[in-house]
């Protein structure tokens, strides 16, 4: 019976943390342009795909400052890469790159198609506002890079390997929400509230995915 209340209040208190604190403000971005600036479903659609390219960047650099013992095996030109090759990091690495880069390139095409004619931004060529998010999301994985992965030494934990599939999962559970949120946005009699109470589940799910990612509980001291 008290198990909620008690996930209530460390949720919380997790809040506290730096990383946390700047994931929840940039996500919260798409809500006040909803709100005050006319943005649209699709407007919002167009700001979270740019967050494939932040998570792209932000994986290649903990591929190659990883420095710990890869647990996923990986294999490259049909034979398995060796977990302590540099050799073999930078080539995995330029793989992921080149990989996961035509998938958000893919990615990006199909949501232009689908929903660029209905997007106010890619309309009226009002493409600062994608700037300024942009910047935005860098600054948000900056910090979770520099507090968690750098701050904290999660660079020891994992190997190269481990990186490798991590965004995919991460990705298109983010964008199902934001889909799924812009659908019913645009076939209720409100559509603001809709895109605010679909953002907010987004906000929901990226904390708990990051928190649960860097092993971050409110217990912890730094982060």
């Amino acid at each position: 019976m008290n198990a909620w209340p008690a996930r209530l209040s460390e949720a919380l208190e997790a809040l506290r943390l730096p990383s946390a604190q700047v994931l929840v403000l940039v996500n919260l971005v798409p809500i006040l342009g909803a709100l005050f600036l006319g943005w649209n479903a699709f407007d919002v659609i167009l700001l979270y795909w740019l967050e494939n390219i932040v998570v792209g960047c932000s994986t290649v650099i903990r591929m190659l400052f990883a420095q710990g013992r890869s647990a996923t095996r990986v294999k490259l030109n049909g034979r398995s890469v060796d977990p302590g090759s540099r050799k073999d990091k930078v080539s995995v690495t330029l793989f992921f790159t080149a990989h996961y880069g035509l998938f958000t390139l893919v990615h990006g095409v199909f949501v232009l198609l689908m929903f660029g004619s209905q997007s106010s931004f890619w309309i009226h060529h009002e493409f600062l506002a994608l700037k300024l998010f942009f910047v935005a999301l860098l600054v948000s994985h900056g910090v979770s890079l520099w507090r968690n992965y750098f701050g904290r030494q999660e660079y020891l934990e994992k190997g190269f390997a481990d990186y490798f599939w991590k965004p995919y999962a991460r990705i298109i559970l983010i964008h199902l929400t934001v889909l799924i949120g812009a659908s019913v946005a645009q076939s209720v009699p409100s559509p603001v509230t809709a895109i605010v109470v679909f953002v907010v589940i987004k906000i929901v799910i990226d904390l708990a995915m990051h928190l649960h990612s860097h092993g971050i509980t409110p217990r912890s001291r730094t982060n």
